[in-house]
C-alpha cells in the first residue's frame, strides 16, 4: 500500500517538473549574454538595458548593441514582446531579465512610441520623450545569420539537436551540413 502511494507521489512530482520546464525548453541561455528563442528563431539580450530611457534612446541602444559579438540588433516589435510575455517572461522572472515593467517596442506614430507591459501584458502608446521606467531589450533574428556567423552552441546534446533542427528548418544550413552535424551530436550520446 505504501509503495502505491509513493509511486503516485513520484508520478505527481515528475509531471509537475515536466510542466515547469516549458520556458527552459523554449529559451536557450548562452554564456555570452544572449538567449535564443528556439520557437521563434529570435535571439534576445539576456537582460534589458538596466535604466530608464526615451524611445529614441532605446532605438539607439538597440541598434548599437553588440551582445554575443553580433552587430544586427534592433528594437523589438510589439508582437515579439507580447510573445515573450505569453511565454512566461516577467519582470525579474524568467530566462530574460526585465528590470522594470515596461519595454519599448519599435512601432511609432508622429510623437508616440509603443511599449509593452511585463506586469499586466498588453501593449500601449506613450510620448517618445517619456523615460520613466521604460527599458530597451535588444533582439535579432537568427534566420538572417550569414553562413560565416557563429552557430549557437546549446548547453546539452538535446538542446544542440533542437538548434540544429531549427537551423535546418529555416534553411540556414544545407542538408549535407545538417546530416554531418547531427551525426557528430548523435555520436556524443
Amino acid at each position: 500500500m505504501i509503495r502505491k502511494y509513493l509511486l503516485v507521489l513520484c508520478l505527481l512530482l515528475l509531471s509537475s517538473c515536466a510542466y515547469m520546464g516549458g520556458e527552459n525548453d523554449r529559451f536557450l541561455a548562452k554564456n555570452d549574454g544572449t538567449v535564443v528563442d528556439v520557437e521563434s528563431g529570435l535571439m534576445w539580450a539576456a537582460a534589458d538595458n538596466g535604466q530608464s530611457l526615451t524611445w529614441p534612446e532605446a532605438l539607439e541602444y538597440c541598434n548599437s548593441y553588440t551582445g554575443g559579438g553580433y552587430h544586427d540588433w534592433r528594437l523589438p516589435k510589439k508582437a515579439e514582446l507580447a510573445a515573450l510575455y505569453k511565454a512566461g517572461i516577467r519582470r525579474d522572472k524568467g530566462t530574460i531579465t526585465i528590470h522594470e515593467n515596461w519595454v519599448w517596442a519599435a512601432e511609432t506614430d508622429e510623437t508616440k512610441g509603443a511599449y509593452c507591459s511585463f506586469k499586466m501584458g498588453g501593449c500601449d502608446w506613450v510620448e517618445k520623450v517619456v523615460s520613466f521606467a521604460l527599458r530597451a531589450l535588444p533582439v535579432r533574428d537568427t534566420r538572417n545569420i550569414p553562413s560565416s556567423s557563429p552557430v549557437v552552441q546549446a548547453q546539452s546534446l538535446e538542446q544542440r539537436l533542437q538548434v540544429l533542427d531549427l537551423l535546418h528548418r529555416q534553411q540556414l544550413i544545407t542538408q549535407e551540413e545538417y546530416d554531418q552535424k547531427k551525426a557528430v551530436i548523435l555520436h556524443e550520446l
